[in-house]
């Protein structure tokens, strides 16, 4: 669906269409290999949606997820983070979901947090969401990111597929991939 092995990866996601399902179903994928996730939310989980995506995963899987909402103190939690995170590999990853408010410009301990994250986890996959905007100007992109203000991230979007209820559109550089959404998270359509 989305390749973590590539370096640090920033989801611009066009806000209501699943960005935090997206990262669930990711996450369920990495626990089913018996690897750890590290959540970072802006907010809390929603526990059904949660429940619905990890329905598959036993106790023993289940057991190596770690949440912690961070609210408006995403730089706070990641140096609290820090010695878990130390301990994580390439088989691991954290997942920032809403790294920065949704309006207006990234504060600066939100871009140092991020920062501080991509240069410490040298191996770890790592995802960060955030809301994409419309552009305000006429130029011919439509969506802008809040992760163009990040360097070393790839950027990924998550978009509505028009039309076509449930479906999106996950666009990495060139690869254009449509998934579907169901109550148990993204599958590929």
């Amino acid at each position: 669906m989305l390749d973590l092995d590539s370096g640090p990866v920033h989801v611009s996601v066009e806000e209501g269409i699943g960005g935090t399902s997206l990262c669930l179903s990711l996450a369920v994928d990495v626990l089913q290999s018996n690897s750890r996730v590290v959540w970072l939310g802006r907010n809390s989980l929603d526990p059904q949606r949660t429940q619905e995506i990890f329905a598959g995963l036993n106790e023993s899987q289940l057991e190596r997820f770690f949440v912690l909402e961070f609210g408006t103190n995403l730089l706070t939690r990641v140096n609290t983070m820090k010695p878990l995170i130390n301990t994580l590999d390439d088989t691991d990853l954290i997942v920032i979901d809403d790294w920065c408010p949704s309006s207006g410009r990234a504060p600066a301990d939100d871009l140092q947090a991020v920062r501080t994250l991509i240069s410490t986890t040298h191996n770890t996959r790592l995802i960060l969401t955030s809301k994409a905007y419309e552009s305000p100007s006429a130029d011919e992109e439509k969506w802008k990111s809040r992760g163009s203000q990040l360097s070393g991230l790839r950027q990924v979007w998550l978009l509505k597929e028009e039309g076509i209820r449930n479906y999106r559109k996950l666009i990495d550089e060139d690869l254009e991939t449509k998934l579907k959404l169901k109550e148990s998270g993204f599958t590929l359509a």
